[in-house]
């Protein structure tokens, strides 16, 4: 009891904190406001709702499993016996941490996944979704595709081995046992899906604008350096964070998106928790996602000397160091032409030389 009354008066002045920070600087919270709104509006509703509904449909009907009949070899393997864990497991890959999130709660909650099911497949599915690492930050913060590729292709291997490590620590299903009562009928339709997605977008993005505001308001308090500004917008919303962190450049852009695709961040914590609905406990998702950093880092930090771009690749290179570059086209035709002129000068000259000896 002591420690439930100690965790409710800590929140109690973190939310006293809080509102008075927001009293004290309006027109930063007001700012951050701003930025969260356009960031669900341009971002988080365009590539999430449309998922929703989709995830809606296709896990409602027991046909839809034969679009991730691939995925089938390895659930088995993981012990992911259900039926829905391939199509699951595919929809939290392609939809990131929400759609996964909400999945999930959704099996759970149609008794379509056991426990231990629930939580390793949370395990194995809650990542950054394509459209974003791809999109986002490949093509748009770090300005090429194929490093987005390759990160989004690191970031699952690195959800593998963190999954793997918590395997044994995962509870044993109990034959017979459920926690819950009778089966949650799916959605039937269309309208049905579109109602649930609308909920779980407007639970996403209330969370996203919230810590936006948080955010804007603790940088106009204090006056962080660039580097630690960039872990706060990091821990407290992913995409904030990996924005500052791109800002950076050189090799603190290209980790310090890595730190943000492992841990993303207070305001997912709280997507996360909302779309689970109680169903799923996310400790060892915590632990997994430690875990995940470090193994993202060591990947990528291994991948390096393999990936597109300019990146740093050694720091202890001598003062004068002679950089090798190609010539542009026509500077590389003129030296060519004028290479070619002088040999045949030369040439003739010789000739001449040597012909009249004879």
């Amino acid at each position: 009891m002591n420690l439930k009354h100690a965790k409710a008066a800590a929140g109690t002045a973190a939310a006293l904190a809080l509102g008075t920070l927001l009293l004290a600087r309006p027109q930063a919270a007001a700012a951050g406001f701003g930025y969260g709104v356009r960031l669900c509006l341009h971002s988080v509703l365009p590539a999430l709702f449309p998922f929703f509904v989709v995830c809606g449909l296709l896990t409602a009907g027991p046909a839809a499993a034969r679009l991730a009949w691939g995925l089938a070899p390895l659930t088995r393997r993981w012990g992911l016996k259900s039926k829905a864990a391939p199509l699951a497991l595919l929809l939290s890959w392609l939809g990131g941490y929400a759609v996964c999130a909400r999945t999930v709660a959704d099996l759970r909650a149609q008794n379509r996944l056991t426990a231990r099911e629930a939580e390793l497949l949370l395990l194995l599915g809650c990542c950054s979704g394509p459209g974003f690492v791809v999109g986002c930050l490949g093509g748009l913060l770090l300005g090429s595709v194929r490093l987005g590729v390759l990160l989004y292709a690191l970031q699952l291997a690195a959800n593998l081995l963190a999954a793997a490590c918590l395997v044994p620590w995962l509870p044993e299903d109990t034959a017979g046992a459920s926690t819950v009562s009778a089966p949650v009928p799916a959605p039937a339709g269309l309208p049905q899906a579109i109602s649930a997605a609308v909920d779980s977008s407007l639970q996403v993005c209330g969370c996203t604008v919230f810590f936006c505001v948080v955010d804007a308001v603790l940088h106009s308090l204090f006056a962080l350096p660039a580097l630690p500004g960039a872990v706060l917008s990091g821990l407290l919303e992913v995409s904030s964070g990996c924005a500052a962190f791109a800002a950076l450049g050189g090799r603190w852009a290209l980790y310090g998106l890595c730190f943000c695709l492992s841990l993303p961040g207070v305001s997912v914590l709280c997507q996360l928790l909302t779309l689970l609905r109680g169903q799923v406990s996310v400790k060892r998702l915590l632990a997994a996602r430690c875990l995940h950093l470090v193994f993202l880092q060591g990947l990528v930090r291994l991948c390096a000397p393999a990936m597109p771009g300019a990146l740093a690749a050694a720091g202890t290179l001598g003062s004068r160091v002679i950089v090798l570059q190609r010539l542009p086209p026509d500077a590389a035709a003129l030296c060519f032409i004028f290479l070619g002129c002088t040999l045949y000068k030369l040439r003739k000259t010789f000739y001449n030389r040597h012909g009249s000896l004879r």
